[in-house]
């Protein structure tokens, strides 16, 4: 684990031991026990044993937390703690119904079909179905690596029938942009170009996004924002990843929006900070606000 990495995760903690006062800093609350996660030591101290303890008053009891599970630097719980179960009103007036969590759409076809399958964070949809937000959050993934791209990617015959004829093309051709000409010895992926920032992983979900419109599953003329909510801290791998991030959605928003144009759709990328996503929100639960103090960043705090 890197310092820094260990350093962010302890201010987690300790923010969430001040914010939810019923737990404690002991072994009855933490230290993941599940054997299919293989934690280091200093890992497992961050693992709630008990996944509502890292929820702000859980009602959905089947909610899924991805593959953060029940860690302090689960970037599913963020979104949860922040969004709730609950509708929700920002402060330009929009409202939008209560959230879905893990919303999966089919990116391209395969013999393994779950393995191409898009996995969206929550999804916000507005009261009159005309603003449709998709949401991917992210809290210390930028510390390591981003993942490398399936070979399946790279084939048109792998993409769902209906389509432009352009489409394909148009998405196999991003996707080189964001992979390296090696690769992976083990397994068919490519690697991946970018150090910090999952470029592919957000082309995935824009593709995904792209066939389900393309179905209507998504309610057509609607104005749909792929967000992408990261908590930021101020060190040179995040930059590094802020800096890479911006470039995508440039290189996206320049490339995507006339292909969800053409099937009735206004569409683009946001990359935005989570303290600037919540500032947005207009919170009726004031305990609730007063609970995402847990994400503050104040690890040079005295």
């Amino acid at each position: 684990m890197k310092k820094i990495e260990e350093k962010i995760l302890s201010m987690l903690k300790k923010n969430l031991l001040e914010v939810n006062k019923s737990i404690i800093d002991s072994k009855v609350f933490f230290g993941n026990t599940n054997p299919r996660y293989k934690n280091s030591e200093k890992a497992q101290k961050y693992y709630l044993l008990n996944k509502a303890n890292n929820l702000y008053k859980q009602k959905f009891p089947n909610f899924k937390l991805g593959t953060g599970l029940e860690a302090v630097r689960s970037s599913a719980a963020m979104i949860y703690n922040l969004l709730g179960e609950v509708p929700i009103k920002f402060k330009d007036g929009r409202t939008f119904k209560s959230p879905e969590y893990e919303k999966e759409y089919e990116a391209i076809l395969s013999d393994n079909q779950s393995k191409h399958k898009a996995n969206i964070d929550a999804i916000l949809i507005s009261e009159d179905n005309s603003h449709f937000y998709a949401i991917e959050a992210k809290l210390l993934e930028w510390i390591n690596c981003p993942k490398n791209l399936s070979d399946a990617y790279l084939h048109e015959e792998n993409y769902l029938t209906g389509h432009d004829n352009d489409v394909p093309k148009k998405f196999i051709e991003f996707f080189k942009k964001y992979k390296r000409n090696k690769k992976n010895k083990k397994e068919e992926r490519w690697l991946h170009k970018k150090e910090r920032y999952d470029a592919i992983q957000m082309t995935i979900h824009i593709l995904a996004l792209y066939n389900a419109c393309s179905r209507k599953e998504i309610t057509p003329n609607s104005e749909i924002i792929l967000y992408n909510v990261v908590w930021k801290y101020d060190c040179d791998d995040y930059k590094k990843e802020e800096k890479e991030a911006k470039e995508f959605v440039e290189d996206a928003n320049n490339v995507f929006p006339q292909l969800f144009k053409n099937l009735g759709y206004d569409f683009k990328v946001e990359y935005i900070t989570f303290e600037a996503f919540k500032n947005s929100i207009d919170f009726s639960d004031k305990d609730r606000e007063n609970y995402l103090k847990r994400y503050r960043n104040n690890c040079n705090d005295k």
